[in-house]
């Protein structure tokens, strides 16, 4: 099963997170905003 991501509207980062487990967990770390 595939799925394809759109998170960044930019399609070779959005071909990175869908492909790569690794690339999108710390993309979620670094994203985090603080208030």
């Amino acid at each position: 099963m595939s799925s394809k991501l759109c998170l960044a509207q930019d399609p070779d980062a959005d071909h990175l997170l869908s492909t790569n487990p690794p690339a999108l967990l710390f993309g979620m770390l670094l994203d985090r905003h603080t208030a």
